[in-house]
This record gives structure tokens, sequence and C-alpha cells, in this order.
């Protein structure tokens, strides 16, 4: 678990560099402006402190021994948006930019050394194209060009299969609506060559806790509605691991700084929901109503509106879906699918997934200990606003906020967004329950450049998140 000096748990460093922009021109050799903002981060951050501006400076190896494996975690979305294809500033504002990719990846080879091996992981979302993510952001050209030179990189997609969509009828506009009808189907993907391990949380589970809901009431979206429950009741709270990050040394993740429907933001602590390749298992929200306990909807829906969701993607067998939906063009956005403030339940997912990914052993047993090293950079150059994760608004931020403690870089960057941290409620919890070292009052903020003032437009289910931010 050691490498040489690993640095301060409490502390997270802001770099800002307005008018910062990706540099152009895979695979992003040096030098080039993000690349020198990331080599500004691991200085701000301590590491290798008495060798740096020599050629031997070696940041990662504060965290990098020679030999270990190491798992590189970007933040790849979809290229895809319902009928929207996402590209440009857009793809640049929901998913990690090759030319951050580089600089992370040129340090952690150095610091692992020949017997070392990297790894760039990720668990999309069903249905994207990762070919059509990473391409256009320069992510496999980074990795093609650090694997012709000798090194041990690859990327390993996490996902089982893929879901691929059939649609005759694709978003035909008439009489007021948008036609669509179809199959969902599932291709097979290779998955991690390490396999998979269950991670059992039980009691230490965010679930398990008095104020949680029911198990037999958690639920994930439409066609899989009810796959969680089996593995979140009789005392169950499981996940799957994937055996690439349980046999991890340590863990870089490398998330985005957005605005999200259902968590308020995406940033280092949601970031694991794509370490696990089975999706269905997470709930994400609980069935029904604030008057009912829930927080799937904000109020009853009518049985017209129940059909309507239900057909929307409709369960077959062999995990296909079949699609038969008509939504009317002007009508207003409904809260489904718990996206909105009032959720109350993803926030104990992702917290458990952060317990897994810090605690859990290579046998996927949980232990008191850290059980890897970890540092996250929140890649905020060009950020999301409003209808995140996937219809964000790009917003050229020019930040990087980075440390060894996922809570404390969130609740940085929250703020570094205009907004309150103590509202989103994954930060909130993860300070209270102890997951954060020193929580807020041991927090050591370095900041290098000016800041700006801009406040993020919130999701429109979001409205607190208006009010003034705070630390407390």
């Amino acid at each position: 678990m050691s490498a040489s000096s690993t640095p301060a748990a409490s502390r997270v460093v802001i770099i800002s560099r307005p008018g910062l922009s990706y540099a152009e021109g895979a695979p992003f050799d040096p030098p080039h402006p993000v690349y020198e903002a990331v080599e500004a981060m691991f200085r701000e951050l301590g590491l290798d402190r008495g060798r740096v501006g020599t050629p031997d400076w070696n940041p990662l190896g504060d965290l990098i021994a020679p030999g270990d494996r190491v798992v590189v975690k970007p933040n790849l979305v979809s290229q895809r948006n319902l009928h929207e294809r996402i590209t440009g500033q857009k793809l640049a504002a929901s998913s990690t930019h090759g030319s951050l990719l580089r600089p992370v990846l040129d340090y952690a080879l150095r610091a692992a050394g020949p017997r070392g091996q990297v790894r760039v992981i990720d668990a999309p979302v069903e249905g994207c194209v990762v070919e059509e993510v990473a391409g256009p952001l320069g992510i496999w050209a980074v990795i093609d060009h650090l694997r012709a030179r000798g090194h041990d990189v690859a990327f390993t997609d996490l996902r089982t299969f893929r879901v691929v969509p059939w649609l005759p009828l694709d978003d035909v506009r008439r009489a007021g609506r948008s036609f669509n009808l179809g199959l969902l189907m599932r291709r097979a993907l290779s998955g991690d060559p390490r396999g998979y391990r269950v991670v059992d949380l039980g009691e230490r589970s965010f679930f398990a806790r008095a104020d949680a809901p029911p198990g037999s009431r958690l639920r994930f979206h439409r066609s899989h509605y009810e796959t969680p429950v089996p593995h979140h009741t009789r005392g169950r709270h499981e996940y799957s691991a994937p055996g690439t990050v349980l046999d991890a040394d340590v863990v870089i993740n490398l998330p985005k700084m957005k605005t999200h429907k259902k968590t308020g933001v995406t940033l280092s602590l949601k970031s694991a929901i794509g370490l696990t390749n089975e999706k269905y298992w997470l709930p994400h929200f609980t069935e029904g109503d604030p008057s009912i306990g829930g927080d799937e909807l904000e109020q009853p829906r009518s049985p017209r509106e129940v059909l309507e969701d239900k057909l929307s993607r409709l369960p077959l067998p062999g995990g296909w879906s079949l699609i038969a939906r008509a939504p009317r063009l002007d009508a207003r956005p409904k809260i489904i699918d718990g996206s909105w403030e009032g959720n109350r339940t993803l926030w104990r997912t992702i917290l458990d997934l952060n317990r897994i990914l810090l605690f859990a052993d290579r046998a996927g047993k949980l232990r008191d200990a850290p059980q890897r090293r970890y540092l996250s950079i929140v890649d905020g150059v060009v950020a999301g606003e409003g209808e995140g994760p996937l219809g964000a608004t790009p917003v050229e931020a020019g930040l990087l906020v980075g440390g060894t403690h996922p809570a404390l870089v969130d609740a940085v960057a929250t703020r570094c967004m205009g907004l309150d941290p103590l509202t989103i409620v994954q930060v909130r919890e993860a300070l209270d329950a102890g997951l954060a070292p020193g929580g807020l009052a041991e927090l050591e903020e370095i900041v290098d450049g000016p800041l700006g003032t801009r406040k993020f437009r919130p999701p429109r289910s979001w409205p607190s998140l208006l009010a003034a931010p705070t630390m407390g």
C-alpha cells in the first residue's frame, strides 16, 4: 500500500486558467497548456517536491511504486442524447478529453516503470458506442501512441454488453408528436479480462442504515425496474466489481465537472458508477412519489402516464426491449426516474461504490484501511451546466480540481461551480459519515490562478442549487 510519499489527504488544489482550451492534434505531445496545467496540479499537491524542475521529477512516484497496477478512469458517457448526436464542445463538456489524459498517462507510466501496468477503464452507459466518444476526443490516439513506444497501456471497456437500437421509426414528427418504434438489442462485449467479483457490503452499506428505503422498493430504470431488489434485500447489498479495479494498486480518476439531473452535480464520487459492469443492480430511485415514501416521481402519475412510461421501454426475453413512444413535441418535461432534487436513493449507491473502490481488498472483502492509493483530477477545462449529464451546455471554465479524497475534491469543485456543496447529498453524507479524513474542518485548499464568480446553471429539477454557496 505504500509509495514513496503519499500527499496530504486533506489537500485539494484548484488550477484556474481562464481561456484554457484543449490541445489540438492527437496524441497531444507536450508542451501544451493543458499538459502544463496538470503539471501545475502535481506541483501544488506537493508531489515529488524535492525534484520539481529537474529531469528526474517523478510526481506520481509518490502514489505509484515500480511494478504497480494502475487504473486510470476517464469519464466516457455517450455519443447520443436521445435523438441528438453529441459532438464538438458538447462532447468535450460531457466526456474526458485526451489532452488531459496524456500527461496523466505519461507520468503514471514513468512511475510504474517497465514492470508496471496501466489500464484506462470505464463502463459507460449501456448504449454508448465508445469508439464514437473516445475516438473524437483523442483518447485512442494517445493510447496507441504510447503502446507503439513499448508501454504496457491499454483500454478496457468494463461492460459485458452494449445496447444497440433498431428503430424503423426514429423521431418521425407528425401531428405534434415524435413517433418512435423499434427494439433495443444486446450485443456481447468481451468485458474485463480479470473477471468480476461480487462484493456484499451487508450492514456496512448505506442502504443498511435505519433511514434507508426498504430494499423491496429500490428501482432501476424502466425495463429493468425491479432488478436491484434481490441484490438489496435479506441483509444483502451486492455489487459487481471488476477484477481490474480490485486488483489495482492505484486508481486515478478523471471525472468531468458537470451538473446532473439525479444528483445535482457529477464529479469524483458519482464517477464510481462507471466502475461496475452490473448497472441494473444499482438502485437509482425508490418506487413512487413522496406521498408514499418514494422519490421516483415528484407527484403521482395518471394511469395513462404509467402506460406511456412502460411502453417507452418494455422488457423482452434476452435482455432486449421494445420501444413504442409518441411524446408530444410541446410537452413540458416530466420528472421521472428520480431525476430531481428529491432523489434520496442514488447517493447511497454512489457512496457504497466508493466504499468498495477505496476499502475492498482484492477478494472483495471490506477492510478498515484503504486498499489502494487514489487521486482525482476533475476536468473542468470545458465543463457542463444545465440538463446534464447528457444534455449539458458547455462552459469554458478553464479549471482543474484535484486531490486524494473524492469527497473533499467534490466539495471544492462544487463550490468552484458557484453551488453549495452541502446541498449535494452524496458530498454531505460522505463528509458526515467520516469518509473524508478530517472533513471540511481539516481541508487545505490551494488555489493557483484567478477564480471566477460564475454560478453554473443547475438542472431545472434542482432549483435549490440557486441558493448562495457556503462551505459549511
